[in-house]
């Protein structure tokens, strides 16, 4: 089972999200898992089941990601699992993926309603405070108001507690993100990051945003979930240009 944006509605631009449904791999990892630099051996044969009965126009490669804000571009087709060390990439080549891998963090997928460049974003907490939002679309070199962005599935508000320390590193960099966190009746912390990714693409001007309403660490049956399971596979999200 996949989940396809509905967002990108031009027929040159093809997008999905991989579920944990449908793989081989065994516990604690079945079964769609694609976190291809774990323990899980069966992850390779994953990625290229997902090759397979996607019809993807070359076998997805990802990045090794870090949780910085380093973004790169695809000039040719990615050879290598983890050649690259990133948080972010983007292409104006056709018939190239662009990928990232997700359990709790969130992917977000961006196009241009003019479909001449794609970008695929993984935003842990640590790359939204260091910006790798405002540094890929500032790459992408396109009018923001003609961007289109889409928020994937990651984890919600309530199971992601945070301290004090954390909510004001946010609130003191960009003050507008104060309504991004909820106290709860024990004085600790709660983040949401979709909330803090919307505000940060409204404050870079762009307009078109989608989310999705899934929560990993709730959903067990469809996602993975770094916070509630520790050892767990990944999901991972595609875009490219036809």
């Amino acid at each position: 089972m996949i989940i396809k944006p509905e967002l990108f509605q031009s027929k040159n631009i093809r997008s999905f999200q991989s579920t944990r449904l449908n793989g081989v791999s065994k516990k604690p990892y079945n079964s769609m898992n694609l976190g291809v630099f774990g323990n899980d051996p069966e992850a390779q044969l994953n990625v290229n089941l997902i090759e397979k009965n996607i019809n993807l126009p070359h076998s997805p490669v990802f990045l090794k990601q870090v949780h910085s804000n380093t973004v790169i571009e695809y000039f040719e087709k990615p050879k290598k699992q983890g050649e690259k060390s990133a948080d972010g990439c983007f292409t104006r080549k056709k018939g190239i993926i662009c990928a990232v891998l997700s359990a709790d963090c969130l992917p977000v997928l961006i196009a241009d309603k003019q479909a001449t460049v794609v970008a695929a974003v993984h935003c842990g907490w640590r790359g939204l405070y260091s910006d790798i939002l405002k540094n890929t679309i500032k790459k992408l070199d396109k009018d923001n108001a003609d961007l289109q962005c889409w928020l994937g599935p990651c984890i919600s508000y309530k199971p992601y507690r945070v301290d004090e320390s954390f909510r004001e590193k946010f609130v003191k960099k960009d003050p507008q993100t104060s309504h991004c966190f909820y106290r709860n009746k024990k004085g600790g912390w709660h983040a949401d990051l979709k909330k803090i990714a919307v505000q940060q693409l409204e404050n870079l001007g762009v307009k078109d945003i989608t989310q999705t309403p899934y929560c990993t660490h709730d959903n067990k049956n469809l996602f993975f979930s770094y916070r509630r399971d520790n050892e767990t596979g990944r999901m991972a999200s595609f875009i490219w240009l036809e």
